[in-house]
């Protein structure tokens, strides 16, 4: 239960007066403001009962004496009375004496300042005694140095410059200073003439090429200036540039020919060298010679230091320019001059061991490039190749000549069948050939509407991707690099159409046992012959690559089997590689630039070269080459295949001056589709006449066949898109078409007089025949169209749903119209 009001009062007095903690009820219990009054008077009542008990206990202690407490505080104050007094005193005695001691401390500080200049005026006197001796040291030495006395002058040098060090009262002082700045000056003067000295008994005169030695003697020996120059530590530098004008004055002027190949001689005496002020032939056995001289002659005249740093930095920079002035220019180019650089590296050894005997280095090039002679010169044959075939290109004048291609195919019976049928279109005569029996399968002749253009030449691509612009590199991509090194010649060879030819043979046989004559049922070997026009160019980069091929050979024969040079004939084998591949990598540029059509002529020449060196091949058995061939082959067809897809590009950019053909029938569209188809035909015209006398007439016939082949089917495309064609529009379509048309008279095939000509355009432009129907179709009627469609072969060239929609867009919507459509539809095609 919770405490009463007198017990929290009782409580709260304990914890005042005893610190009495109350129980835990009280603590928690609420101190109600009411008893506070009691409260306080508790604590009051406390108090005066504590201080009652003081009293009573003060009152009962009284044995306290307080007089004698007083007596020693009143005895105590009289002492620190007098303390102070004391006191007093003392600072008044110190206040007194304070002058007297700063008299004294100042005395001090003056006898010492004056000890410190006594001292310092000792120091000074002894460092302009020191400074006097020194200065009188260098002006002896400046007399010793004019006296010509350099070993005394050096002395006074080195002891003045070691006693400036030593003595510390120079530190940091403007005395230091000018003592250093007398001794660089004293030591400039002995250097310059040190050098002076040295150049006169030194002397090197690189305008007149003149070297003299003048050793002199006694003080003035050249031994005395070595050593003196090597104590002030000049001697590297002098001795650097002293090789230097060597070098100049006197070893270039032997060992750096002019352009024309000429040197200057040497005189050499007992008192120095003379380079000749004329120039005259000379061979680089003459040349090592002179330089032999020269060599020896400052061997023996110069001192050892110096003949030591000479073969450590001339000879390696006389055996450079021995190599590059006079020793690769001795390599021969052909086999006729093996004799004599023979004798060239005998002399280089000589020179070399020469060198070596002296006990000097520096010659280990010269004796390497000996080693390496079958090496360089097959470098330099591989140089001298590569730089004939720039030579050839850039020399060519573009005379051309007409070369023939003859190829021999086996044919079976129905194959020569089918040429006898053919040889009105081809106008082909056939030559005589020897019957042979073949185990191989014969070659089979393809119809002459589809394959008769390249079979002979082994190149069956389609001849509508040519025509076609997106046959070529989509991209556009023209490097000139991987055209002619050969990268790329898959695209090439993809769009790549061969050549036709003409074939001529005799359809005759031989009768048997003297009876009638009969044809044989065995293959018989037929030739196939063109002609094409080449320039200058193969035949001269054949005769670069024949000569590798011959010298090869003949360097393994004596008297060249003896050389040194003899172990690198075969690798003359791999020279016909480079050349080609340098032919390849050069030539387009070239026949772009200097020849029309040059691409046409890049195409000939590298088939042409192909031939030739495929026989040379098979001659020596260079299997090798046959890649090389192959790749030389893809170059020319693929510059063939960039010059179609230039042309092609070129007619399909005129004709898209008619814009597709619509509104052909009205000004202005009508004059621009003239302009256009016009353009176009004179451009076909134009490239025929230019490659009419450089390709062969089945190429010329395949090359403007692609091109028309791309017209005649823009053109059908362009007219198939037309969704309405009005009768005037049908009349001026058919009109352009006919115009086109007229270019069939570029494919006149050559005659023989016997039969009237025919133009084989259909041969040699695939859709020329649905060209042909295309008109046929855009001038007849309805019932003819039908007619050509039951009757006639329409439908080889059309499909249903084609002429359908160009029925419906010639036509206008009648009865009659959809059962013509529905008879074309029901009919079986063609």
């Amino acid at each position: 239960m919770p405490p009463s009001k007198g017990e929290v009062c009782q409580a709260v007095l304990s914890f005042v007066t005893d610190g009495a903690y109350p129980e835990e009820n009280v603590v928690a219990a609420e101190f109600p403001a009411t008893a506070l009054a009691k409260e306080l008077e508790l604590i009051s009542q406390a108090r005066e009962q504590v201080e009652n008990e003081i009293s009573s206990l003060s009152r009962e202690n009284t044995s306290f004496d307080a007089d004698d407490w007083i007596v020693q505080a009143k005895q105590l104050h009289a002492d620190i009375e007098r303390s102070r007094v004391t006191a007093r005193e003392i600072v008044a005695q110190h206040e007194h004496t304070s002058p007297l001691r700063s008299k004294v401390e100042d005395a001090s500080a003056k006898v010492g300042l004056i000890e410190t200049e006594i001292a310092f005026n000792q120091a000074v006197a002894e460092t302009l005694k020191e400074v006097q001796r020194l200065c009188q040291q260098l002006e002896n030495g400046r007399v010793a140095l004019a006296n010509g006395e350099l070993t005394v002058a050096i002395g006074q040098l080195e002891s003045t410059k070691a006693a400036i060090g030593k003595d510390a009262f120079f530190t940091n002082t403007n005395v230091m200073s000018i003592l250093t700045l007398e001794v660089a000056r004293f030591r400039e003067q002995i250097e310059n003439t040190l050098r002076l000295r040295w150049q006169e008994q030194l002397k090197v005169d690189r305008q007149r090429g003149e070297f003299q030695v003048n050793k002199g003697h006694g003080a003035n020996a050249l031994d005395n200036t070595i050593a003196s120059m090597s104590r002030l530590e000049i001697l590297a530098p002098a001795s650097e540039k002293l090789l230097k004008d060597l070098s100049v004055a006197v070893v270039d002027p032997i060992l750096l020919p002019r352009a024309d190949g000429k040197s200057r001689a040497v005189a050499i005496t007992d008192t120095g060298i003379q380079i000749q002020s004329d120039y005259s032939e000379t061979t680089v056995a003459e040349t090592l010679s002179r330089t032999t001289q020269v060599l020896d002659y400052l061997r023996q005249n110069l001192p050892t230091f110096i003949s030591t740093e000479l073969s450590q930095s001339l000879i390696p920079s006389v055996a450079s320019k021995a190599i590059s002035g006079w020793l690769s220019s001795s390599i021969p180019t052909t086999l006729e001059g093996l004799g004599e650089f023979e004798k060239t590296l005998d002399f280089v050894m000589q020179f070399a061991n020469t060198i070596q005997s002296w006990g000097w280095t520096g010659i280990e090039e010269l004796v390497s490039w000996v080693n390496q002679a079958p090496r360089l010169w097959l470098t330099r044959r591989r140089v001298d190749s590569l730089d004939s075939v720039r030579k050839v290109l850039a020399a060519s004048q573009g005379t051309t000549k007409q070369v023939e291609r003859v190829e021999k195919e086996q044919v079976s019976k129905a194959d020569e069948a089918l040429l006898e049928n053919a040889t009105d279109d081809w106008d082909a005569s056939w030559d005589d050939e020897k019957e042979e029996e073949s185990t191989a399968a014969p070659a089979t002749a393809a119809e002459p509407e589809e394959e008769e253009d390249v079979s002979a030449w082994g190149l069956d691509e389609d001849t509508q991707e040519e025509a076609e612009p997106d046959a070529a590199d989509p991209s556009g991509h023209d490097d000139a690099d991987d055209d002619a090194w050969g990268w790329g010649d898959e695209v090439g060879e993809e769009e790549q159409k061969g050549q036709n030819v003409s074939l001529q043979a005799d359809t005759t046989s031989k009768p048997e046992n003297g009876g009638k004559a009969t044809q044989s049922s065995a293959p018989r070997e037929i030739t196939l012959r063109e002609v094409y026009t080449v320039t200058d160019i193969p035949d001269s980069i054949l005769d670069i690559v024949r000569q590798q091929i011959n010298d090869s050979k003949d360097i393994s024969q004596p008297p060249h089997s003896t050389s040194r040079v003899a172990s690198s004939g075969a690798g003359l084998l791999a020279l016909p590689t480079l050349i080609l591949a340098m032919f390849k990598a050069t030539s387009s540029s070239f026949y772009s630039l200097k020849l029309g059509s040059g691409q046409m002529y890049l195409y000939n020449d590298s088939l042409y070269l192909a031939s030739q060196v495929r026989k040379l091949m098979e001659e020596h058995q260079l299997s090798r080459l046959d890649s090389d061939v192959e790749a030389l082959e893809k170059f020319g067809k693929f510059a063939y295949s960039k010059e179609m897809q230039t042309q092609s590009t070129i007619v399909n950019d005129l004709l898209d001056g008619a814009q597709g053909f619509g509104q052909c029938s009205e000004q202005p569209f009508k004059t621009e589709c003239e302009n256009a188809v016009s353009a176009t035909t004179d451009r076909i015209r134009d490239v025929y006449k230019e490659w009419q006398p450089i390709l062969s007439h089945s190429a010329l016939f395949q090359s403007i066949g692609s091109l028309l082949s791309t017209v005649v089917n823009k053109i059908i495309i362009d007219v198939e898109d037309l969704g309405d064609i009005s009768e005037d529009q049908s009349k001026q379509l058919v009109a352009f078409c006919s115009q086109v048309s007229k270019l069939e008279d570029l494919f006149m095939p050559e005659t023989t007089g016997e039969a009237e000509a025919v133009p084989v355009t259909a041969v040699y432009v695939p859709n020329w025949l649905r060209f042909q129907y295309l008109i046929n179709i855009l001038e007849s009627s309805l019932a003819d169209i039908k007619y050509l469609w039951l009757e006639g072969e329409l439908g080889l060239e059309f499909s249903v749903d084609e002429v359908v929609d160009l029925i419906e867009a010639l036509f206008a919507e009648s009865e009659h119209r959809r059962r013509a459509i529905a008879e074309i539809k029901r009919a079986p095609r063609g």
